[in-house]
């Protein structure tokens, strides 16, 4: 299974730093400018008090410039120094920024500038063009608007372009999207899912400060569902067809649609002698019409095999360069520890800003088909168990609010704990539709304790992705505790707290320690310059070791017919 495409492939970690001659130019001018200024007071001084020869005779003497001359080059270098201060500015924000700010930019550019027959053959970048045309569409609305911010940012060889208007730009289209997010959360909820989602720490994160559009996509999904567990089935099947068509890693719960659908929507058609396959013809006809429909711009075979080629690079690798949460972490740092207690060199760097191919120094490299098959072989139970819990009677009738949601994200997680180079924020996949069945239904308290340490621990895998300075390291930690706070408040987990104290108080106690080392010097203090690796294998490794107990939890919860829930579901 794939993960993001090439827009995720760096760290996030800023590699780009402010220019040193941008802020000694704007100091400099600074001083000058405080100098002009003062000799302008004098000067204007020295005519209020002079008398009328006084006046006569300084005017006479070349021992200063005018007052419309001092005003000028006041005005001047207040100019220079306003656009030297922009510069400034923009070269700060690519610092804190990411790689996928220019992958966008890029994409733009592409689909603004080039004829649609050109957009997945497009290479002047290497951040081209790798999403679903969905997406691609997307991106040309948005060129739509940009050009009027900025013309410029819409230039195919203008790469790393960043004036001000193109940063304010994205950064507000961000926002303007993520309303889908609010409406999904709304629809399936109300306003406490809603108010859930404003102020999850990890989505704010990767979102609005890593910068990239998944809670707009996450909001896409959210109305999918929705329209699933109130029956109306094909709007939901329209729905899911078009967020595949603009992000890919959705295949991910494919599955769950499918054997979902299939038994709740088209379940009379396997109950002879009522063959009735006429639901079964209809909802085909959507998803298939959807496809064609979306791709139709894309259907010779030169197209499919290039957008396909884009979507699928199986080249990179079985893990990020910074490792996601889940098995595969674990697989690596066993390789690591049996590498140095044997003796010999382990694999590749899995700590740089692009994917590496890691080769495993002792235990088996594993290969992508092998991961296909371990999440496909993980699946077999989910499958089995939305088979024989779901009913081919009308779907509001036997469906537990909430119950669908469950099934996406512990799809999610099968996808997330097995897969082809996962990125660490594809847990949103898991965390956001758990969300939804937390504060949509009536959740068990297990449920919301799973969901709660799964929130956490995706909010603090994921902080490694801003760079490691001051103000963006207490803005992570805020962003966290603040986002915490408020998921506990709306989902009653001070109850929960009150219920199992010491557990909470021990999991907050090893990652405030965890944190310390790796964000406020406790690694440097210990170790220096050695083992820069050691702070990121110890996030993924404890980190995996919780997410995939949380994904056991609800699993467990599943199998054991609860669903999560306080009211079981009816079975097929």
């Amino acid at each position: 299974m794939m993960d993001d495409a090439d827009e995720d492939e760096s760290d996030g970690d800023g590699d780009i730093i402010p220019k040193p001659e941008l802020m000694s130019a704007n100091q400099t001018l600074h001083e000058d400018l405080m100098r002009l200024k003062h000799e302008q007071r004098r000067h204007r001084n020295r005519k209020t008090t002079a008398t009328e020869e006084d006046i006569q005779n300084m005017d006479d003497m070349d021992e200063g410039a005018s007052d419309k001359e001092l005003q000028f080059k006041v005005a001047e270098l207040e100019s220079e120094r306003r656009q030297l201060q922009r510069e400034l500015f923009e070269s700060q924000e690519k610092a804190r920024g990411s790689t996928d700010f220019e992958v966008h930019r890029n994409w733009l550019s592409i689909t603004h500038s080039l004829p649609i027959s050109e957009w997945y053959f497009e290479a002047t970048s290497p951040w081209t063009l790798d999403y679903p045309p969905a997406f691609a569409y997307f991106e040309w609305l948005l060129s739509q608007v940009a050009v009027l911010f900025d013309p410029a940012m819409l230039q195919v060889n203008n790469l790393e372009y960043a004036s001000w208007a193109t940063i304010q730009f994205q950064r507000h289209s961000v926002i303007a999207a993520d309303l889908l997010l609010m409406v999904g959360g709304l629809a399936l909820g109300g306003p406490e899912t809603a108010a859930a989602l404003l102020w999850n720490s990890a989505l704010i994160l990767v979102d609005h400060i890593h910068f990239q559009y998944n809670g707009m996509m996450l909001g896409l999904l959210l109305l999918s569902v929705t329209a699933v567990e109130s029956g109306r089935t094909y709007l939901g099947a329209f729905l899911f067809c078009t967020l595949l068509c603009m992000k890919h890693i959705f295949l991910y719960v494919g599955p769950v649609y499918f054997i979902y659908l299939l038994r709740s929507h088209c379940g009379a058609c396997f109950q002879p002698p009522r063959l009735f396959i006429w639901p079964l013809m209809k909802l085909a006809t959507t998803v298939v019409g959807t496809f064609l429909v979306l791709l139709s711009p894309f259907l010779s075979l030169a197209q499919l095999q290039q957008i396909g080629q884009r979507l699928f690079p199986f080249g990179r690798g079985l893990t990020h360069a910074y490792w996601a949460p889940n098995c595969w972490a674990l697989y690596n740092t066993l390789d690591r520890v049996l590498a140095k207690v044997m003796g010999k060199s382990s694999g590749s760097s899995s700590t740089a800003g692009f994917a590496e191919v890691y080769e495993s120094a002792v235990l088996w490299t594993i290969p992508p088909r092998v991961t296909f098959l371990l999440t496909l072989l993980a699946y077999c139970p989910l499958i089995l168990a939305i088979w024989t819990r779901t009913g081919p009677a009308p779907l509001p009738a036997v469906a537990d609010k909430g119950s669908f949601a469950t099934y996406v994200a512990l799809g999610s997680a099968v996808a997330f704990a097995f897969g082809w180079h996962v990125h660490e924020k594809a847990i949103l996949m898991v965390t956001i539709p758990l969300l939804a069945a937390c504060t949509s239904g009536r959740p068990s308290n297990s449920l919301v304790s799973s969901y709660l340490v799964l929130s956490f621990v995706a909010s603090f895998s994921v902080m490694p992705l801003l760079p490691n300075e001051p103000l963006e390291t207490g803005l992570k930690w805020i962003l966290l505790l603040a986002g915490g706070l408020v998921e506990v408040q709306l989902l009653g987990g001070s109850r929960l707290l009150g219920m199992r104290t010491l557990p909470w108080i021990l999991l907050a106690a090893f990652f405030a320690l965890l944190g310390a080392y790796r964000d406020l010097g406790g690694h440097r203090l210990l170790f220096r310059d050695r083992m820069e690796f050691l702070p990121l294998l110890l996030t993924s490794d404890f980190s995996a070791v919780l997410v995939l107990g949380a994904f056991g939890n609800v699993f467990s919860m599943l199998r054991s017919g609860s669903n999560g829930s306080r009211n079981k579901q009816h079975s097929a």
